[in-house]
């Protein structure tokens, strides 16, 4: 059953190796684990035209019990402004949350980019999510737990595909109003560049806003990929419809 609600899960397609081309784990099941830098927003009446937001999703959840049709069930979000200006993500959070999406204000490491190069070892990278409890932008530090980080490197030997997790990340998500949305990513432009990467993901908890505990550990050598992608947010609609509507460019 997925945590912190009452779906359960859809077993993904384990046997499809363009999916899962190294197999997965007897008894286990996927989770997303996302961090990224959103550009080009737009939301210029509030001086935004970029914003960091990072995840935590649960694919192939049955939000329909028909016991086949995948959706992602978040079971966290969060959002915060670039170069330390984290309040900046308070509006989208609200406007997220009153919209069907929980969001978090977070503060992100690095401030500026998705990830960044370690000092000590320039081919591997880092991320750093942490939720703003309570913001302290004169004196700092505030109130900022860890919600989770991510130590990777670029992999030769990659544990899945890009195909994978553009299939998993275009699954409809679900809101808390009883509704979907798709929230659809491209990764067939020309500034794409796919990159699979291999490497650690501490997830921390259980506190407000972080993962459940039976999510909160560390998580080695597990796969990934980094890529830019060009999103295309839709309306919240009745998650049949939002299944149906998938796009199969997206998943290409």
């Amino acid at each position: 059953m997925c945590s912190n609600s009452s779906y359960t899960l859809v077993t993904p397609p384990f046997s499809d190796k363009t999916l899962f081309p190294t197999g997965f784990p007897a008894g286990a099941h996927p989770v997303i684990i996302s961090s990224g830098y959103n550009n080009d927003i737009r939301m210029f009446f509030l001086g935004i035209t970029a914003l960091l937001s990072a995840s935590i999703y649960v694919p192939y959840t049955d939000r329909l019990k028909d016991g086949k049709t995948p959706f992602n069930y978040p079971v966290q979000n969060y959002i915060g402004g670039v170069n330390g200006q984290d309040v900046m993500g308070l509006v989208p959070a609200l406007v997220g949350s009153a919209e069907g999406t929980t969001i978090f204000v977070a503060e992100f490491a690095p401030p500026d980019d998705a990830y960044a190069p370690i000092d000590s070892s320039p081919n591997e990278f880092s991320a750093e999510v942490k939720q703003v409890i309570v913001p302290n932008p004169i004196s700092g530090p505030g109130i900022v737990p860890e919600a989770f980080d991510f130590d990777f490197v670029s992999t030769k030997a990659p544990l899945y595909t890009d195909h994978t997790f553009h299939a998993l990340l275009n699954q409809p998500l679900i809101l808390t109003n009883g509704q979907c949305q798709r929230n659809t990513y491209y990764f067939n432009e020309t500034f794409t560049n796919p990159t699979m990467r291999s490497g650690n993901v501490t997830l921390f908890g259980p506190t407000a806003g972080s993962a459940p505990k039976v999510l909160a550990a560390k998580y080695i050598k597990q796969g990934g990929m980094s890529a830019s992608a060009e999103l295309v947010g839709y309306n919240a609609e009745d998650c049949k419809t939002a299944s149906a509507s998938i796009d199969p460019k997206a998943l290409q």
